[in-house]
């Protein structure tokens, strides 16, 4: 989602995620009441990890980026060492940042103010005191704080940023004249002994690995969920229990970003707003093609390749200029030009839920459902486990009694990068003796997405070696392309020489601008680097082999700088910042293990034995 969210708005984002697992990061060990050696996964200093803080921030974070297990324990680590960093040195924040933090988060507001009612309500629902909240939102705002600090602490000159964003901004016309390799093919002739040597040299190219077919039984809490029938009665206390289901209204809405960047001159404004203007009047002229100009103007880069679509959104989530368009807008409706402190949006609403009745019934039911399937998911992957291991010889005896469906696979190759068996834990448990030679069920996997799956081998190829004979077409083929390639670079780099003197003249062809982003996919970025590394002296040539071997000549034909790309550059200039303001992060997230002893009990996560240590010190 793009950028155009208010500081607390970005804050409660975050914090929401954590709020909805109840806080998987912030002492939900202290809460639970456990021994000395309670069954914790790690311990960063004194505070322990668990099993259910990896589950609940899985659960979490469903709809972001796919994590597995391990992947989610080693974020929580490295966020509980800043806190524990940040306690050591006594960090706060005073009442007064706290209380204003927490009157401008939009969940809590009514008309733009601080509704106590809603907040009540909150922490009815979350918490048992508002202590427990505050001291939660007390250190998120810390860690905010010092993620504010090391954002800052990789500083770009003005001057810097005009310059490179300039550089960025330049826009060349180049033609092109194409060097097919084909043309040579003819003068090549490729022998037995290159074809022997080929092929002794790429042997591995030519092994065809393993293949199985599979039978298997998969498990989740999604899919356990539309198995469970909720009664009337649940329905309706849920309903009076979340009152704020009945204004659940959501829209799905694309937009087209003119980023402003702050501080910019009236001038400047002028120039993008002029811009923006151009592009709305294609969109009045033609808004089917809204999703083509979202790809190609908008200048949000996390919406831009998917047409601009932002997804579903509620209120409070975006800006209030933004929000009152959005969800003012008619279904396939587009805006006029609507401006925040981001810059000029042209929206377009794709659909609405949530709004009716019916739908909110729907939530309350999916609500529940959710709720019961992660209860009973456990429960049936122990089950399931114990079936499979007992009657290790059919995958029937489970299917029946758990109501499963046993899925099968066509034939699936070791080390394919697709489909269940890129799942490096289910392909471990698959080739082995026990399973391939016994006909065994594997052991129930943690694939890592929340599903299980137990899984068994139906049919089986061993690995095998094509001969020589098999592939010597192949071999030839590839052999030919090379030479030509070759062939086609040496001509190409001569006729470049003697363009540049002035001795030869080529029917150049499809002039295209280009800048050094590389918006133009026909052009590899290494061209582009030698198209504007080529001097100021038009017509100027160079040349580069493409990806097809083909050998491109480029006639640069004129240079102008594009003014209404500033601001996105400038931006790109401060991404750039951020990477490495990131890269200091972690290197002082790293270097807090030298202050906090980090220790493991990686065999305590089910699926999880991939063969790290079980008792890491540090």
């Amino acid at each position: 989602m793009f950028n155009a969210v208010e500081k607390h708005q970005k804050l409660v984002k975050g914090l929401m995620i954590a709020i909805t697992a109840t806080f998987v990061v912030w002492g939900i060990g202290g809460y639970l009441g456990m021994g000395e050696d309670d069954g914790y996964v790690a311990k960063v200093g004194s505070h322990k990890i668990y099993t259910q803080d990896i589950d609940r921030a899985m659960d979490a974070s469903q709809g972001q980026q796919s994590q597995d297990k391990m992947q989610t324990l080693f974020g929580l680590i490295n966020r509980q060492l800043l806190i524990n960093s940040l306690q050591d040195h006594n960090m706060s924040v005073t009442n007064e940042q706290l209380q204003q933090a927490i009157a401008a988060l939009p969940m809590f507001q009514t008309n733009g103010q601080f509704d106590v009612n809603k907040y009540e309500a909150f922490l009815k629902q979350q918490y048992t005191t508002s202590a427990k909240f505050e001291a939660d939102m007390s250190q998120q705002l810390l860690i905010e704080q010092m993620l504010d600090f090391f954002k800052n602490s990789y500083f770009v000159s003005q001057t810097f940023e005009s310059k490179f964003a300039e550089l960025l901004s330049r826009e060349r016309n180049v033609s092109q004249f194409v060097i097919d390799p084909k043309q040579f093919y003819d003068k090549i002739t490729v022998s037995e002994s290159d074809i022997n040597a080929y092929y002794q040299q790429n042997i591995q190219q030519f092994t065809v690995p393993e293949q199985v077919k599979l039978q298997y039984l998969q498990v989740s809490a999604a899919t356990l969920a539309n198995t469970i029938k909720v009664s009337d009665a649940d329905v309706e206390k849920y309903l009076k229990d979340h009152p704020e289901l009945a204004s659940n209204k959501q829209v799905d809405v694309s937009h087209i970003l003119f980023s402003v960047p702050a501080g910019a001159t009236a001038e400047q404004k002028a120039q993008i707003k002029a811009k923006a203007e151009q592009v709305l009047a294609q969109v009045k002229a033609n808004p089917a093609k809204f999703a083509e100009l979202a790809k190609e103007y908008s200048q949000d880069t996390g919406s831009a390749a998917n047409g601009g679509d932002l997804g579903y959104f509620g209120k409070g989530v975006m800006v209030p200029a933004f929000e009152s368009v959005a969800f003012a807008l008619t279904t396939g409706q587009t805006s006029g030009l609507v401006e925040t402190q981001f810059g000029y949006h042209i929206l377009k609403l794709n659909g609405v839920k949530g709004d009716d009745p019916k739908s909110i019934r729907e939530a309350a039911v999916q609500q529940l459902q959710k709720q019961q399937s992660q209860q009973k998911v456990q429960g049936v992957v122990d089950q399931l486990n114990d079936i499979t291991y007992n009657q290790p010889n059919s995958l029937d005896p489970a299917a029946k009694k758990l109501n499963l469906t046993v899925s099968v696979t066509d034939w699936v190759s070791k080390g394919s990068p697709a489909g269940l068996l890129a799942n490096q834990k289910l392909a471990q448990a698959l080739f082995t003796d026990d399973v391939i030679k016994q006909h065994h069920n594997t052991e129930v996997v943690d694939m890592g997405d929340g599903s299980f799956v137990v899984a068994r081998v139906s049919d089986y190829k061993p690995a095998t070696q094509k001969t020589i004979n098999d592939v010597k077409e192949q071999i030839v083929a590839t052999l030919k392309a090379q030479q030509a390639a070759q062939m086609a670079s040496n001509m190409g780099q001569q006729d470049v020489q003697q363009l540049q003197q002035g001795k030869i003249k080529l029917n150049f062809t499809n002039p295209v601008n280009v800048t050094l982003v590389g918006q133009d996919q026909k052009i590899d970025p290494t061209a582009l680097r030698q198209i504007f590394a080529t001097p100021k002296s038009f017509p100027a040539y160079t040349g580069a082999m493409s990806k097809d071997g083909s050998f491109v000549i480029y006639q640069i034909n004129s240079e102008t700088i594009d003014k209404t790309q500033d601001a996105k550059n400038k931006d790109m200039v401060n991404q750039l910042a951020s990477q490495y303001a990131m890269m200091n992060l972690n290197a002082y997230v790293g270097s807090l293990r030298n202050d906090y002893k980090v220790s493991y009990k990686l065999d305590r996560i089910k699926g999880a034995n991939d063969g790290t240590p079980q008792n890491d010190g540090q």
